[in-house]
């Protein structure tokens, strides 16, 4: 079987037709004789709805990229600086620092602590 697959339906097609060839003939009916009425009429219908068509699709391919979303990469947009930290000043002291002590600092020893050994039981 041969189907027009044309992306709407077949109906569709044939009432735009019929509604551009009734418009054509209220457009005309003044205008030329009545013999020639309505074969123009049947005539015109699908030639205008093939230009109504056209004109659809160049609007549509001039109107497109104001609608679609950039392809460009995007990158973050810097937020405002950051607000600098306030200079630390130093206290002047008489004394010797508490962070240095002069007998030395409790630091770990080179030898291992008991609990720090491993030990197989049976």
């Amino acid at each position: 079987m041969n189907v027009l697959a044309l992306g709407f339906p077949l109906w569709l097609l044939m009432a735009v037709l019929v509604v551009f060839a009734l418009l054509l003939y209220y457009m005309l009916h003044g205008r030329v004789s009545r013999g020639l009425l309505i074969p123009l009429a049947i005539v015109l219908a699908p030639v205008c709805t093939a230009a109504a068509v056209a004109v659809a699709i160049v609007l549509s391919a001039l109107l497109s990229p104001f609608y679609e979303t950039p392809t460009g990469p995007v990158t973050p947009r810097p937020k405002t600086s950051p607000a600098p930290t306030p200079a630390t000043t130093s206290l002047e002291t008489t004394g010797p620092s508490p962070t240095a002590s002069p007998a030395g600092s409790p630091t770990a020893s080179p030898t291992a602590s008991p609990s720090a050994s491993a030990t197989a039981s049976p």
